[in-house]
């Protein structure tokens, strides 16, 4: 069984944070660009029992690569109260229309979608990775819980606010505080994606025309 343990930061300063990383001699995995389907059944049977399915595709100049993942409740233990933990199952898929087209005959059609720009470091056995949204910036430290409190220290986080929610409940929350509807897809719009790709090194037509799931 593999766990995820992950620990979220957020309205985290990232240009301060890449300065501390490069201090503490962190290795840089390379931003990329990051479109997110989560599939779901007609009665959202998965969300209502606590899981996940999701496919992704992530893209770097000249490279793009498709994982899909499942993550299951996992329970708790001591030491991890301010993390999220979750059992995570993953693949990397080489034909992303054909793993649609199977989770599609199997019954499941998309229920959100959501992008983020990712820059991902490595320091001391933790993956921090750097999240630009189209609604916030975030940090999210995974690794070994120990770890993970030994780099959030050095990094001169433990001041800043810590969530154990996800992106989509942090989603809308923000749309509450704006008086939005709620959507459960978060987007960059045309000129944000079309910026974040420019900076990326990556041509401006990428990413799904999913239409926006509530």
């Amino acid at each position: 069984m593999a766990l995820e343990v992950e620990r979220k930061f957020l309205d985290v300063d990232l240009t301060g944070l890449r300065i501390r990383l490069a201090a503490q001699g962190a290795h840089c995995l390379g931003a990329h660009f990051e479109s997110n389907t989560v599939f779901e059944t007609p009665d959202a049977a998965l969300f209502s029992s606590g899981r996940l399915l999701r496919l992704r595709s992530q893209e770097w100049p000249g490279k793009m690569r498709h994982v899909l993942t499942l993550k299951l409740p996992a329970q708790v233990s001591a030491g991890t109260e301010q993390c999220k933990v979750r059992e995570e199952h993953e693949v990397e898929v080489a034909d992303v229309s054909a793993m649609r087209h199977i989770l599609e005959g199997l019954g499941y059609s998309p229920a959100a979608r959501y992008e983020k720009v990712r820059e991902p470091w490595r320091l001391n056995g933790v993956e921090v990775e750097l999240d630009i949204l189209p609604f916030m910036r975030g940090v999210e430290l995974e690794g070994p819980v120990e770890a993970i409190d030994a780099v959030q220290s050095c990094l001169a986080l433990d001041n800043m606010a810590i969530s154990t929610k996800n992106y989509h409940q942090l989603h809308q929350e923000w749309q509450q505080r704006n008086n939005l509807p709620l959507q459960r897809s978060f987007v960059f719009d045309e000129t944000q994606r079309r910026t974040w790709r420019c900076q990326l090194g990556l041509a401006e037509d990428g990413g799904s025309t999913l239409p926006e799931q509530r």
